[in-house]
């Protein structure tokens, strides 16, 4: 193999795709990027047998082939190199020679033939959707999942069911949880519930775009599989039984406040920074009365907080407490001016959305529930 390629479409191909590596699997040949190159086209594929990249980039081929380079090694020799055409010639000896300006590399890489192999979709229905919805979608969702339920990996993934000119998009903690729903394009009817790793829908996201243009994917053969431009990704979906979702989500409110959010966001945060309590870490009292919520959060070693927001309330006088970080969280991905908190009690689960909208619905619940929540997410 031997070719030259500009240094920032090296640069960038080699971004996309480290992104699926895992530095602590075990197998050499995983920490590794395969190149494949043929024509006027350098293929390079990234994998950790649970989600893979393939970016391809304009090249000019003086010899076709492959080879798999050690990627994290290659990725800062190339950062590094002055922008200039950089060429790569693979030799029989295992030795990859770069050579860009008066800069010289080699390094060694392994045969192409231990690489695995890569899930293709072949022709399968897809689904579409505009590249900003979607990528607001993923947004206001996936951070809610669990960083890590060893026991319950389906935590780690957003449940998403496909039927009709409708996408959903579910994901929880088993502490709070966001539900969005998205119009599709779905020209055969695909009906399909999975759910698909967190990791794959924020790799998408980065990958997604801010215009209406359309992006297809599909979920089928036990994977995720989306293309958009020069890169394609695939992603395993996890196996399991997702948490009955609409268990979760109330049914009915006794008061409403409404709040700009960046205010609300900001007196939160500000609580924040004394509620230390070790026990119940994050507590924020919300006490919502009149036109006023007034947020407080006292820790006896540290210090005492309280802060007034105006509101437009309807309901009875409210005391309520919730890990304010919970709240922040979700008040941080939405880009309205104004947020509804739809209420209950003190003893259940309060809905955050955007006002005058109901295609998103976060859900948290209150420091004393959290318990009885976790149980009703089994």
């Amino acid at each position: 193999m031997e070719l030259e390629c500009e240094k920032n479409h090296l640069v960038q191909a080699l971004g996309v795709v480290s992104r699926a590596i895992n530095p602590r699997s075990p197998l050499p040949i995983l920490s590794h990027v395969l190149f494949q190159c043929q024509g006027e086209q350098l293929s390079c594929t990234a994998t950790d047998l649970d989600f893979g990249v393939v970016i391809s980039v304009g090249a000019s081929t003086l010899d076709s082939g492959s080879v798999a380079c050690p990627a994290r090694l290659l990725n800062d020799i190339v950062a590094k190199l002055p922008g200039a055409p950089v060429r790569l010639k693979a030799s029989a000896d295992g030795r990859l020679h770069i050579h860009c300006g008066r800069s010289k590399f080699e390094i060694s890489t392994l045969p192409a033939e231990e690489f695995p192999g890569i899930p293709q979709p072949g022709e399968l229905p897809q689904v579409g959707a505009p590249q900003r919805s979607l990528k607001g979608a993923i947004r206001r969702v996936t951070f809610a999942t669990a960083s890590s339920e060893e026991s319950r990996a389906v935590m780690t993934g957003v449940y998403t069911h496909i039927e009709g000119s409708q996408l959903t998009m579910v994901a929880t903690d088993g502490r709070r949880m966001a539900y969005h729903e998205l119009a599709i394009d779905n020209p055969e009817g695909l009906q399909v519930q999975a759910i698909v790793p967190g990791r794959a829908m924020l790799e998408l996201s980065r990958l997604l775009g801010d215009s209406e243009e359309p992006v297809y994917f599909s979920l089928a053969q036990g994977q995720f599989y989306c293309s958009i431009g020069n890169v394609a990704m695939h992603s395993r979906l996890l196996e399991g039984v997702f948490p009955d979702y609409r268990r979760v989500l109330p049914q009915s409110f006794q008061r409403f406040a409404r709040v700009g959010r960046e205010s609300l966001m900001g007196a939160i945060q500000r609580m924040l920074v004394v509620a230390q309590e070790k026990q119940s870490p994050n507590l924020i009292v919300m006490d919502v009365s009149g036109d006023a919520m007034t947020l407080s959060a006292n820790t006896p070693d540290v210090g005492v907080a309280q802060e007034e927001v105006a509101v437009v309330y309807e309901g009875d006088p409210l005391k309520i407490a919730f890990n304010g970080k919970y709240v922040v969280d979700a008040l941080s991905v939405l880009d309205c001016e104004e947020v509804e908190f739809d209420l209950q009690d003190d003893t259940r689960s309060g809905v955050i959305r955007p006002f005058g909208q109901t295609d998103y619905k976060y859900v948290v619940m209150p420091v004393r529930l959290r318990e009885v929540v976790e149980e009703a997410a089994v």
